[in-house]
């Protein structure tokens, strides 16, 4: 019974780790591409830490208004001469020496009432640093979305063309196959079968090149997502839709302002423009609550003078307390605060003509991703266009081939033709797929 239930358990397990095998081999999907880079990517995840940064930069100018508490021990030993009135050394005729031991405790707090309004507006510089970096990280995640789709249509294109490179392949094997029989018949020339022979080595060398193409753009969107190895690795296909007219985003202007790398540029130059206040700050006079509870205690060596011990004099007749406010005026620090003035006003003008270019960039993009995908159609209706005459060529061919009117020069010559329309057929399909999805992007 208990092998019986080993043997269950083994087994079992052999099916789980089997249906995990299998589900790791899955092809992927683009929506699982995306999702995984987003998750492991290198600069997400530095712009994720960027955000991490700047909240802790906001926590601590938000605890500006908080007071500062600190607390100080002392301890100092003296040799010779004690006056017991004033607490100090001096000389003592009788030549007398009082050893003694000082101990020292304070606890200060301090409290900002006014600084020039520097917290409030290091809060509100802080806050859009934030709302930058957020916006940076949504912009990083648009930008690996596009790459991965990119990448991906790359591996599905050469999936495409390594079919095609088969299934020509297959059609001259059979060409090989029949001419081998007709030359052995006498009904051909031995030179057709050489001529279909090297067409046949010509088609092994193009399926060749095209499974080192999706082995090398496999490999490419492996390394993009950050897995480890790129074995087991493959692409689902997607479903394609009918091809629809390219068109720019109805909102387009409210696309343009809310893009992430726009909303991170007016965050910075808010930023900039708080910062300017922060540096004006420093002509305004600051005023500070400040208390502290200060004692101190004794111990004289060898001597008694009706101190007491160290709780009486510590807690009791030592005990102080000091409360007071401060003010400090600044009346002159070398101009540095004017200059730190003109330096964030410049910042701020550098700040606003980044998001000018931003703008540009942006609506240049568009319009680029736009136009690429109107010429990425009109190519492919032009590339189907292109192998059904081909393909209608070479049915032709095919038949004054085997009418035994037409040479097999001119038959190999219809294949090729249609092997290269099916390849272009499939580059422009793709090219039209990955033009419209960048363009879908932008909407």
């Amino acid at each position: 019974m208990k092998t019986k239930n080993i043997r269950t358990l083994s087994l079992c397990t052999l099916l789980t780790i089997g249906f995990s095998v299998a589900d790791a081999q899955q092809p992927w999907t683009l929506d699982q591409c995306i999702e995984y880079a987003t998750t492991h990517s290198i600069n997400i995840q530095q712009r994720a830490l960027q955000i991490q940064k700047r909240q802790v930069n906001l926590e601590t100018s938000s605890n500006g208004w908080l007071p500062e508490v600190s607390a100080q021990l002392g301890e100092q030993f003296s040799f010779g001469n004690y006056n017991s009135t004033t607490g100090s050394m001096q000389s003592n005729s009788t030549g007398t020496n009082y050893d003694l031991a000082y101990t020292t405790g304070e606890i200060t707090a301090k409290m900002n009432l006014f600084d020039g309004f520097k917290v409030k507006n290091r809060m509100k510089a802080d806050r859009y640093s934030l709302h930058a970096a957020t916006a940076d990280l949504e912009k990083a995640r648009k930008d690996i979305g596009i790459q991965i789709a990119v990448y991906f249509m790359e591996c599905l294109c050469n999936k495409s063309l390594v079919d095609v490179a088969n299934s020509q392949l297959a059609v001259s094997q059979q060409l090989r196959q029949r001419a081998s029989i007709l030359v052995d018949e006498g009904k051909r020339p031995l030179s057709e079968l050489k001529d279909i022979e090297a067409t046949v080595a010509g088609d092994e060398y193009t399926l060749t090149q095209a499974k080192g193409e999706l082995t090398l753009a496999l490999n490419d969107l492996v390394q993009l997502l950050n897995l480890p190895s790129a074995e087991g690795f493959d692409v689902a296909p997607i479903d394609v839709t009918t091809a629809g007219q390219p068109a720019m985003p109805a909102n387009y202007d409210d696309v343009v302002e809310k893009w992430p790398s726009i909303l991170s540029a007016k965050s910075s130059i808010e930023e900039k423009k708080a910062l300017i206040e922060v540096a004006r700050s420093d002509y305004y006079p600051t005023l500070f609550l400040q208390g502290s509870l200060r004692t101190f205690y004794v111990n004289m060596f060898h001597q008694n003078y009706g101190w007491g011990d160290f709780g009486k004099q510590y807690f009791n007749n030592n005990l102080n307390e000091v409360v007071g406010v401060h003010l400090s005026i600044p009346i002159f620090n070398r101009f540095q605060t004017r200059s730190n003035i003109r330096m964030a006003k410049l910042d701020v003008m550098d700040q606003q003509l980044a998001l000018d270019d931003a703008r540009q960039n942006l609506r240049t993009e568009m319009h680029k991703a736009y136009t690429n995908a109107v010429v990425a159609l009109d190519k492919m209706t032009s590339a189907q266009k292109a192998v059904e005459a081909a393909a209608v060529s070479v049915s032709y061919e095919q038949d004054r081939y085997d009418a035994g009117r037409g040479s097999v020069f001119d038959l190999l010559i219809a294949q090729q033709k249609y092997l290269k329309a099916q390849q272009d057929a499939v580059q422009s399909k793709y090219e039209y797929l990955i033009r419209q999805r960048i363009l879908d992007f932008y909407r």
